[in-house]
């Protein structure tokens, strides 16, 4: 009797939208695979979700777990539990995938076997975001770690993610902290640790809103940085050198002096936010 193919979970930690929701939930039910499951980890005090999801019973498995424990790594890491998949992915709740997409990670994991995967994060018209992605495709590393990763792109082996003791609740978005990102690059650290390998591809690729930072520029300053107080923060837990973290602090500090001179004032306030929030999280970190 062949061998059926690993089973992948999905698990999307949500709060606060429904409309988006749609939009992943139709992406899923397009990917012609009947080996994954999705968890829904609903943070919302109401019933908002349920009449979304009610639409795609039957089309493909979906658990509906309610949370009162806000937080994204909260979500996910409860997600983890009830999850009984041999491989997992997080997917945002605004995010959504080709329709290839199980199939591209499904040739990878035969091709290239890993213990992690990841790729690429694009707006819908395929422009990259949120990161700068190396060129080509990559072995995950300690030196390139933030330029291969965005959280709701990345697939581990389920026993590679529970042997590192999944997200750290502390860091990331809702997390209570002022430490709002770094816990895609701190979890993928520590699973390279105990010796996982791990492969950005850049054919394996999500798409998400692009924030636009005119729209509302005080609230994506905060937000870049709080952003930024994290990356500063999970550098210096992971030991990376001041000398490595230098170049993290002159190119803000450039593109604040760039965006200035050309009269670019978002930008350059932008610029400057995650100077400050770099330099905040590298300064506050202490050792638990």
């Amino acid at each position: 009797m062949p061998q059926q193919p690993p089973l992948i979970s999905l698990i999307a930690s949500t709060l606060g939208r429904d409309a988006e929701m749609r939009l992943l939930l139709d992406t899923l039910s397009r990917q012609n695979d009947d080996r994954f499951e999705l968890i829904v980890v609903d943070q919302n005090e109401d019933d908002r979700l349920v009449p979304v999801l009610a639409a795609y019973e039957g089309r493909f498995p979906i658990r509906h777990i309610r949370s009162n424990q806000k937080g994204l790594d909260r979500g996910r890491n409860l997600g983890a539990r009830h999850a009984t998949g041999d491989w997992l992915m997080f997917p945002d709740d605004d995010s959504w995938y080709p329709d290839d997409f199980l199939k591209t990670l499904r040739r990878l994991i035969e091709t290239e076997p890993a213990d992690i995967y990841s790729g690429r994060s694009l707006n819908k018209d395929g422009k990259e975001i949120m990161v700068s992605f190396v060129g080509e495709d990559a072995v995950i590393s300690r030196q390139n770690i933030w330029h291969v990763l965005i959280e709701w792109v990345i697939v581990f082996r389920a026993e590679t993610y529970r042997n590192a003791g999944g997200f750290d609740e502390d860091l990331g978005a809702g997390s209570g902290t002022p430490w709002n990102s770094g816990e895609g690059q701190d979890l993928v650290l520590r699973c390279l640790r105990q010796g996982a390998k791990g492969y950005f591809r850049r054919a394996l690729y999500g798409y998400h809103p692009e924030e636009q930072p005119n729209a509302n520029a005080d609230a994506h300053i905060a937000k870049m940085y709080g952003y930024s107080r994290g990356k500063g923060f999970v550098m210096r837990r992971h030991g990376y050198s001041f000398l490595e973290f230098l170049p993290e602090l002159l190119r803000p500090a450039a593109g604040f002096v760039v965006y200035t001179l050309t009269g670019k004032t978002t930008l350059a306030r932008r610029s400057m936010a995650m100077l400050r929030g770099r330099l905040f999280g590298w300064q506050h970190f202490k050792p638990r």
